[in-house]
This record gives C-alpha cells, structure tokens and sequence, in this order.
C-alpha cells in the first residue's frame, strides 16, 4: 500500500480529540514587528554587493545562506506581466549551530529556522531597504514562552544586525510597527504512523507524497533544510529526533498579490517564503508539522486590503486541506517537549 493511501487510512482509524484548556499565551510587551535599514542613494552595484555580503560574511558569524531566490520581481513580470517593484529578494538565513540546543527545548522555532532577510526597492521611490522579522515577534507569534529559548533566540539576531549597520553605515534604521497577532497565529498538525521497517526510507517517501500534493495545488518548494544533516557538518546533531526537516513554502500568484500588484508591500516578504516543519522525536510514530497561518501576517501589519485578504484566506484554507490530505489531525499550538 502506498504511503499516501495508508496515512490516509490511520487518520480515519485515529480519533485525537483536543480536549481540555490550555492556558492562555500571554505575548511579550514588544511592539517591533521588523527592522528596517533604508538606503537612499544605492548605486548599480548594491544589489550585488548586497548578495555577495549574505554570503561568506554572514557565515563568518555564523549564519548560512539557504536556498537564496534573487530578483523575484522578474518572475512576477514573467508570470504577470508587470511589476511595482524595482528590486525583491530574499535570503533564506539559518544560525544552525544555536538553533538545533533550542529546538531540543520548543521544536516550534523551526517556524522561523530558517528566516528572511529581504531586500527591496519600489519603482515609486527607488529607495532601497532591508529587512527582517524581529527574534520577539517570530517567538510571540510562534507563542514561544520559555525564557531561555526566547533569550538565546533573540540574542543570536545581535550579531547579524551588528553585521548589517557596519556593512550599511549609513542606512536609515527603523521598525515596522507590530500591529497585532491574530487569534490563530499557528497551524498544527500530526500524523501518526506504524512503525517503518526503515524510519529514513519512510520519511523518504513521505516527503515525495508531500511535496507533490503541494506542487499539485500550484505551490513552489522554494527550499528545503534539513537540520539534522545541514549545511555544515554531515554529523547527525539532532540525535532526541529522528527527522526534522524545514520547508519554504511558496506560491506565486499569492506573493505577487501581498508583495507587489495593486497596493504593493514588499514588506510582508520578511514572513516569506512560508516555513513549515516537521519532525519526528525519536522513539514516537507520529510526524508533527507547524507553521504561521497567513492571518498571523494581516494581523501583525494590519492588511485589510480585500484582494490581499482573499488570497490570506484562500492559502489558511487550503493548506490544512492539503495536510489533512496526507493523513493530518489538527492539533493544539502547544510545545510537545513541555512537560
């Protein structure tokens, strides 16, 4: 029996009823959804110079380029015929080395592991900014509570904001002001399984189901980490998982609409592409799967645009239909590993 056929199969056999009342996330008092470097006068070669920058200097630090996607504006002129925009792109940043000891206390940060740092620059103004997600909001919207994580985590953005305002010295810095978080700020899933004869092999085939389901439904595997056997070292570093793995979900007709179009808000693109997770701990039959919903974007830069929230609506629909699809029960957003 295919693997798709019998996920499908245990779902319907499986009744996980999410029965009692968590206590409620209380979120940080931090108000900045994004920094914000603005340079007015870049030059030709700024682009480029920028590329080369997320290159060996970051991974000097510490963080590795991940699957980079360059010059998206001339996708959407290939795929829609116009742009409003002058420069978009995004470079997928991962610090592995202090991920991975967090991800062994809230697995939940691979919602953000890797993360955006975006470049863009609209036709309107020409001026150039670049940007991230600020470590307080990814962790409120992940509802991250634990002091530690969330210590380790924000303090392992210093060095990379360090790097950025020596490379760009004379850049305007400011915040994207975090508007709010949504009621659902996550999407969470599991999928229980007997045991493989093979848990790599499983996992193997599990991702070939899961990927072609999405890429059925028009999204883009705009990439992949696995963190386990990443960039870095081929050693298994993971060793309390037997798989965690990180896709960047993408879509392109939905970013064209947030990003550029009508009203465009390149902005939004910190959240982009859409990290989703899934793991395996060791010594369980079930694959758990994560990710921010598509209104925890409108609620944090308060988009009410009707378009843009359309397309919000269409993907927080119709990526749990896809999970559930492949054997999905929708789950509470809580860390498994607490105790």
């Amino acid at each position: 029996m295919r693997l798709f056929d019998s996920l499908v199969g245990m779902a319907t056999l499986s009744t996980l009823l999410v029965s009692g009342v968590s206590a409620k996330f209380i979120p940080s008092e931090n108000t900045k959804l994004a920094v914000e470097y603005t340079i007015d006068d870049a030059d030709a070669n700024f682009d480029k110079n920028f590329f080369e920058f997320t290159k060996q200097p970051l991974e000097d630090i510490g963080f590795y380029l991940n699957d980079p996607h360059h010059n998206v504006q001339n996708v959407y002129v290939k795929q829609v015929g116009e742009t409003q925009l002058e420069q978009l792109s995004f470079s997928s940043l991962v610090n592995d080395a202090q991920a991975r000891p967090l991800m062994n206390i809230d697995p939940r940060i691979g919602g953000f592991t890797p993360f955006n740092l975006v470049i863009y620059r609209k036709l309107a103004d020409h001026k150039t900014v670049i940007t991230h997600i600020m470590p307080e909001a990814a962790l409120d919207i992940l509802q991250v509570e634990d002091k530690e994580v969330r210590k380790s985590f924000i303090k392992m953005f210093e060095p990379l904001d360090a790097a950025i305002e020596a490379k760009y010295s004379g850049a305007i810095k400011s915040y994207t002001k975090l508007h709010g978080l949504a009621d659902k700020t996550m999407m969470n899933f599991e999928i229980p399984f007997e045991t493989p004869e093979d848990i790599d092999d499983f996992f193997d085939e599990f991702q070939e189901e899961f990927e072609g389901a999405f890429e059925r439904k028009g999204y883009i595997i705009a990439g992949f980490y696995n963190m386990k056997y990443s960039l870095n070292t081929d050693e298994d570093v993971l060793p309390g998982y037997d798989q965690y793995v990180v896709w960047s979900l993408c879509h392109i007709p939905f970013s064209y609409t947030i990003f550029d179009g009508k009203k465009p808000l390149p902005k939004a693109a910190m959240f982009a592409p859409c990290s989703m997770y899934a793991y395996i701990k060791a010594g369980e039959n079930k694959i758990v799967i994560g990710m921010p919903t598509l209104h925890a974007w409108a609620a944090a830069l308060n988009i009410t645009d009707p378009q843009k929230m359309k397309k919000i609506e269409q993907l927080d629909t119709e990526i749990p239909a896809i999970i559930h699809s492949l054997g999905g029960i929708d789950t509470p957003n809580t860390n498994p590993l607490a105790k």
